[in-house]
């Protein structure tokens, strides 16, 4: 069993739950405001993308929604997320996100400029 320790602060920002345009189209709302911050891990994969993991309270993330690093002000945007329980001991529960580097709107996340 491994245990993720938090090395980092960080909060989301969600669009919502995906709809329907007039088309049949599914769409997503702007960016709401930033929940968080909790804490959380980051780590760069070899690809450029990174895995993220955050507290529970951060919810449901979506494809598009964005996490956020206040400190930094580094920004990524969601491409897969779980949220990941045990059912042992809660509290070790997290959400586990991939997400890729959040350049417009944001800052780059160090080592990717």
């Amino acid at each position: 069993m491994a245990v993720v320790l938090a090395d980092r602060l960080l909060g989301v920002k969600t669009r919502g739950a995906p709809g329907l345009d007039a088309y049949g189209d599914e769409v997503t709302g702007q960016l709401g405001p930033l929940l968080g911050p909790w804490p959380g891990r980051a780590l760069p994969q070899s690809d450029g993308s990174w895995h993220l993991s955050l507290d529970p309270q951060a919810g449901v993330l979506l494809v598009g929604d964005v996490i956020v690093e206040p400190a930094t002000g580094s920004e990524w945007t969601v491409l897969a997320a779980d949220q990941l329980r045990n059912a042992a001991d809660p509290s070790l529960a997290y959400v586990r996100a991939s997400a890729r580097p959040r350049i417009t709107g944001g800052t780059c996340p160090e080592g990717h400029r």
